[in-house]
C-alpha cells in the first residue's frame, strides 16, 4: 500500500461555501428560510452556513446545491 498524500488543510473551504452559497441565493431571490425549506433544513441552517457556523456535511451540500441549482463543485470551487 502507498501513502495518501494530504494537501494542506484549508482553512477557508468553509467560508468559501458561505459565501457561495449567499451569492446564489440572494442572486436567486431566495431567503434563507425558503432556500432552507427547499432543502428540507431547519429555517436556521442557511443563515449558519452562510456565517460559517455550521461545517457542511456532503449530503447537505448536495442538498444546498440542489436547492441552488448547481452542481456540488460550484459551492466549494475558487
Amino acid at each position: 500500500m502507498t501513502e495518501i498524500e494530504f494537501k494542506e488543510f484549508d482553512p477557508y473551504l468553509r467560508r468559501r461555501v458561505a459565501d457561495t452559497v449567499r451569492k446564489l441565493r440572494t442572486e436567486r431571490g431566495l431567503s434563507q428560510e425558503q432556500l432552507s425549506d427547499k432543502c428540507g433544513f431547519h429555517r436556521t441552517y442557511v443563515s449558519q452556513v452562510e456565517r460559517s457556523v455550521s461545517n457542511v456535511t456532503v449530503d447537505n451540500l448536495q442538498k444546498l446545491a440542489a436547492g441552488l441549482e448547481v452542481d456540488p463543485v460550484v459551492l466549494v470551487s475558487p
